[in-house]
Formats: C-alpha cells, sequence, structure tokens
C-alpha cells in the first residue's frame, strides 16, 4: 500500500451494517428507492424502483378499490397514473418492482438474477417530465383517492409546486441533460459524501420523509446537473434482483493470518494504466465471503454503498471499481504457520449497461460470475473473491459495499 493510501478503511464485513437501518425505516412499507425521469434515450428514458421496506413479504392489496383491477399506483404530479402494481403481487422482503418507460427504456439489459435482466415488472409511455414530482399511493383509482392520507411514499425536485408528489422541500432540481443517471436512496448514511471518511451506519435505504436528505445523484460521467456531483450509476432492479442479505454472509480477510494490509489481502500495483482508468495503479482487495442464508446461493453481486471518487478534492483517492480475472494466491490459514496453500480468488465483474467508461462509482455492481445455478455456492461454504480499484488519484480513501444474493 503506497504512503498516500493511508487510511485502513477497505472494506466492511456484511452484516455489520444492520442495526441502525431497520429502526429507522420501520414506519415504511413499500417506498420510492430508486428513478430517473430522463436518460440518454431522451425524455422517455425513465424509470421508477419501489423497494419492500416492510421487514417482511409484501402482498399488495389496494386500500381503496373500484373493481376495475386494483393496485397500488405509481402517479406523477400531473395526477396521471404511469403503473400499477396489481393486487396479489408479492414483493420480497428488501426485494424490489420495477417500472419503466417503455418508449425509451434504455437499461433492460443490466443484470438481475439467474439468467434475467431488469425489465420492467411493469410499463407505462407517458413521459414523466423534467423535475415533476412522483408519488406511490395504496390505491389505482386515481382522482379523489390520490391524497395525503393514501400517499405510501412520493420523490420530487424544489421545483414541483404540488407538495403531494414530494417529501420535504425535495431534491435540487436538476438541468435536464440526457445523462446516464438516476437519483437512489442512500444506504450507508453518509449522503453520499466523498470526503466523510467513516464507517457505514445503515445499510438499507435511507427514509427520513426529506428527499434532499434521502436521496443521492449520480451519473456515469461525474456531471455537475445541479444536485450534486459524483461518479456512479443506475442500479434498477426488479422482482427477480437479488435482494441484500448482508446478514446471511460473513466477509472475512482472505488470509486470516495476516493483517488486513497485507499482501495476500490487499495489494497496490503502481503500474500506470490510463486506458482503464488507473493512472496511478490499482488496489487489489480480497475477501473470503462465507454463506449463511441456510440454502444455495445461486446469484452473487456486490452493491457499492460508498466509496471515495470523482470529484475527490486533493488528500482524498479517486478510486474507479473495474472488472477483475481470477487469480492464484498463496495463503496460510488455522492453524496459522502450520503451512500455506494456494486459493483461487474469484474476480468480480462491474456490470453493465449503463456503459461506464470511467469506471465504477457510487451505486454500481459487481456481480460474481461463477455462482450459477449450475455452480451455487452451499449453505457454509465459501468463495473467494478479489475487488479491483483503479486508482486515479491518491489519497484517504474508503469502500463498502452490501451484499446481493439469490438463494
Amino acid at each position: 500500500m503506497s504512503r498516500s493510501l493511508r487510511t485502513p478503511l477497505a472494506i466492511l464485513a456484511a452484516g455489520l451494517l444492520m442495526v441502525l437501518a431497520d429502526a429507522q425505516n420501520a414506519a415504511a412499507q413499500i417506498i420510492i428507492s430508486e428513478f430517473r425521469v430522463r436518460g440518454p434515450n431522451g425524455a422517455t428514458d425513465e424509470f421508477v424502483e419501489l423497494y419492500n421496506n416492510s421487514g417482511a413479504d409484501h402482498t399488495v392489496s389496494a386500500a381503496v378499490t373500484d373493481g376495475s383491477g386494483d393496485g397500488y399506483a405509481v402517479a406523477a404530479s400531473d395526477g396521471t397514473t404511469r403503473c400499477v402494481i396489481p393486487n396479489g403481487t408479492v414483493i420480497p422482503n428488501r426485494g424490489h418492482y420495477l417500472c419503466v418507460n417503455s418508449a425509451g427504456y434504455s437499461l433492460a439489459s443490466y443484470p438481475a438474477g439467474n439468467g434475467t435482466t431488469a425489465t420492467g415488472d411493469a410499463t407505462f409511455t407517458l413521459d414523466i417530465p423534467d423535475n415533476a414530482g412522483i408519488a406511490l399511493f395504496n390505491n389505482s383509482v386515481g382522482g379523489g383517492s390520490f391524497i395525503l392520507a393514501n400517499r405510501l411514499d412520493a420523490v420530487g425536485s424544489t421545483s414541483e409546486a404540488n407538495v403531494l408528489y414530494k417529501e420535504g422541500t425535495g431534491y435540487p432540481a436538476l438541468t435536464p441533460f440526457s445523462i446516464d443517471y438516476a437519483f437512489y436512496r442512500d444506504t450507508c448514511g453518509d449522503g453520499g459524501s466523498i470526503t466523510a471518511i467513516g464507517p457505514c451506519v445503515i445499510s438499507t435505504p435511507k427514509d427520513t420523509n426529506n428527499n434532499a436528505a434521502d436521496f443521492i445523484f449520480v451519473d456515469t460521467n461525474g456531471t455537475s446537473a445541479g444536485a450534486g456531483q459524483r461518479l456512479g450509476a443506475p442500479g434498477p432492479e426488479n422482482l427477480s434482483s437479488p435482494i441484500q442479505r448482508n446478514a446471511s454472509f460473513t466477509v472475512n480477510l482472505l488470509d486470516t493470518c495476516a493483517a488486513s494490509s497485507a499482501a495476500r489481502n490487499r495489494v497496490r500495483d503502481f503500474t500506470s494504466d490510463p486506458a482503464n482508468n488507473s493512472t496511478f495503479g490499482t488496489l487489489d482487495i480480497r475477501r473470503t465471503v462465507v454463506n449463511n442464508t441456510g440454502g444455495n446461493v445461486t446469484r452473487l453481486r456486490f452493491r457499492v454503498i460508498d466509496l471515495t471518487t470523482f470529484p475527490a478534492p486533493s488528500g482524498f483517492a479517486d478510486l474507479r471499481p473495474r472488472t477483475s480475472t481470477a487469480v492464484v494466491v498463496t495463503v496460510d490459514r488455522p492453524p496459522c504457520a502450520s503451512g500455506t496453500s494456494n486459493v483461487t480468488v474469484q474476480g468480480t465483474t462491474l456490470e453493465q449497461p449503463p456503459s461506464q467508461p470511467n469506471g465504477g462509482g457510487f451505486n454500481s455492481s459487481l456481480g460474481e460470475g461463477v455462482v450459477t445455478l449450475a455452480t451455487p455456492i452451499a449453505n457454509g461454504a465459501s468463495i473467494d473473491v478479489r475487488f479491483l480499484l483503479g486508482i486515479q488519484q491518491t489519497g484517504n480513501f474508503k469502500f463498502y459495499i452490501n451484499v446481493e444474493a439469490l438463494p
């Protein structure tokens, strides 16, 4: 490790982030967790992702009905429903439901579950205007049934005049660039700060009923569009997507007989590789991930919830998560000093689309491709993995992930 990369924060063991999150969000059930109302395909390249925050599987059942195929409605501030989650739909605990505009949605190939991708669970074609508010209601009747008492959640910008369609004063209004951006709920607790060095205090979506505090703006170029600036990526998730399961996994050092900064657990390579967003070399973090779910795991990936990245000020590292390949590492494992052995440390893949030419960032996901339906991780078994980070600027650093899996 170089002297300029001196902060001993690397990757938090999964499962240690859970306590504060559940208490904080206990009041909400289904919330809006990620969205955008424009993308590279223009004004209709949009999606609204919902998240089950209830603590148990949730079966959709409309509170107000009119007998015409009821459910929950996602509506824009023009009062028009964009999509309906039908009655009887089961959204798993910490699972997602995805509404997309089929006229322009460009992220349908983003990986989801076992052989599935992030296609919409429901679709619409009417554009949601830039900076307009979006609300989720416990019914799909519309009109006088779209009221505060029936609202489950809302998000809108400061320019949205209808307070029914936002919480607090709203998120900062955006300049309407057609870029690969998203707003997603903070899942670390530091509001997407690049310079706040310290552990995450939550790992599930933040919900304080204040859009400005709860949502983080990211895009694949680190654009300054009016709502904060940080490199990251949209990551829409649907009913088939893997679910955050920090509590069901243990993440250990690859070599528990060595220090976390030892080469078997963390490798600093100074080879300059600008073409791969690694002008000042790379940082390679190796870990052993143990399955404690009680069953086979058939899909495994890791979502970046906090790191130092572009535009990091002087003194802070600019890290770019990137795809890595498998390597063989010689380790010493308990009983320590009893002998060494060679283990294969599997690479992880930066999942695309969206294209991330600048490397990954906030909300990017890193998939573990050797875990499949045909080659699952059995309960109690483990897999050795590595996370490769390109370095565009040296300095203090942090890197935290959530574990997402399907049993």
